[in-house]
């Protein structure tokens, strides 16, 4: 316990960062991060002077990290958005360090000494692009966004009442400047919502849209790629931590429904059978074996991926096994005339000479072949109890 902690946001009195929450993290955690950029180094040299802040870092109480880049939300016209990294191409390290320096000393000489010297003790810290292509990837997840925005909307408008059930979906809907554009659609009533924040905030000069919603999906995703990164606890804001939680208990119900899902299947579709890991270890299946089911269960994994997140797997399998194909459905001696011209069209069955005798030779294999015909000449459906009762069952059955 204790071991790593990483301050991100954590704001106290009117300051950017909490002072006294620091210094008592040093006192309880092994090692403390400290994200920062212009305001946080201000607050830093305000509170610890140079002196103690190089001190603080030469032993080990604290490491910080400066900010090369953020992340943020746009609002384009017509009612879109995009979130991504935003970094100043003509801002560094040093010149961050500077300008912080400068506010406390205006001296040139020793704002540039700092800067310089300063900037050989710290390290950098930027989000990767994948952050971004996570951030994306949620929206999505539909079941995430109907929890987060209730969450989202109680937390700046608490007054507001919501509908039963929200609703909402983003959707890409085409570029604005160089950046992906997004559509929100939701059923919150924005005007009553404005309404009503304005009514409880009369001096509120901005109007509210999802772009604050949207910032706060993206920056509790930033952050658990920070603790999963740094491999320490956050500390963040309490809306953003909100949506951290949400978003890890989604992926913890996940596992669970997808837990239970397997363990039905194996009770009812799998019965008598052990697991396909057991039967390797315990010698049941060799390593050509393991391989070649493995194979043939591309189909049978891409059937799964199709499944609605909502559906059940032993509802799905049913259904398939049992939905009827157009062969079924079609009288056995219209099956048998379509095969049977098929197979003359394959062989070129013209009734004389050498093709005739060809055709003598291949009619003894017409009839071992009247699946295969029929798969493609009816176009038969694939069905996921083709590889469960055909290649895995006979090699893990007990």
């Amino acid at each position: 316990m204790f071991k790593k902690i990483c301050i991100k946001d954590k704001q106290a009195e009117g300051y950017k960062l909490d002072v006294a929450f620091l210094i008592d993290s040093m006192l309880f955690y092994g090692k403390v991060v400290l994200l920062v950029h212009r305001q946080e180094m201000i607050i830093l040299l305000k509170f610890f002077g140079e002196d103690l802040l190089n001190e603080l870092i030469a032993i080990g109480r604290i490491e910080v990290k400066f900010r090369e880049n953020i992340l943020g939300s746009m609002i384009f016209p017509d009612g879109k958005y995009s979130v991504n990294t935003f970094s100043s191409q003509d801002e560094n390290i040093e010149t961050i360090l500077y300008q912080a320096h400068r506010e406390l000393h205006n001296n040139s000489g020793k704002n540039q000494k700092f800067a310089s010297e300063f900037s050989r003790k710290i390290a950098s810290y930027s989000y990767p692009d994948t952050v971004r292509e996570n951030i994306i990837a949620d929206f999505n997840n539909k079941d995430y966004l109907q929890r987060a925005l209730p969450v989202y909307l109680n937390s700046i408008v608490p007054e507001f009442v919501l509908p039963e059930k929200v609703e909402i979906e983003i959707i890409k809907d085409g570029e604005f400047a160089g950046y992906d554009a997004y559509s929100l659609n939701s059923n919150i009533d924005m005007t009553e919502l404005n309404r009503v924040h304005k009514q409880h905030n009369p001096d509120a000069g901005y109007q509210i849209d999802y772009s604050g919603f949207l910032l706060s999906t993206a920056e509790s995703k930033g952050d658990i790629h920070i603790t999963s990164e740094l491999d320490s606890e956050i500390v963040t804001s309490e809306l953003y931590s909100k949506f951290i939680a949400l978003e890890l208990e989604s992926i913890i119900a996940q596992r669970t429904k997808s837990e239970n899902e397997l363990n039905l299947f194996s009770t009812y579709v799998l019965q008598d059978c052990t697991s396909l890991g057991t039967a390797f270890l315990n010698g049941i299946l060799s390593g050509r074996d393991l391989l070649r089911i493995l194979e043939k269960s591309d189909q049978f994994r891409e059937w799964l991926e199709h499944i609605p997140e909502d559906n059940n797997l032993l509802g799905e399998y049913h259904n398939a096994v049992m939905k009827k194909e157009f062969s079924a459905k079609m009288p056995t001696r219209v099956v048998r005339f379509v095969l049977f011209q098929a197979a003359s069209l394959g062989l070129g069955l013209l009734g004389t000479g050498e093709l005739a005798v060809a055709a003598a030779a291949g009619g003894a294999a017409i009839g071992a072949a009247d699946n295969f015909l029929l798969d493609k000449i009816l176009n038969r459906e694939w069905k996921p109890s083709q590889f469960i009762d055909k290649t895995l069952k006979p090699k893990i059955k007990v």
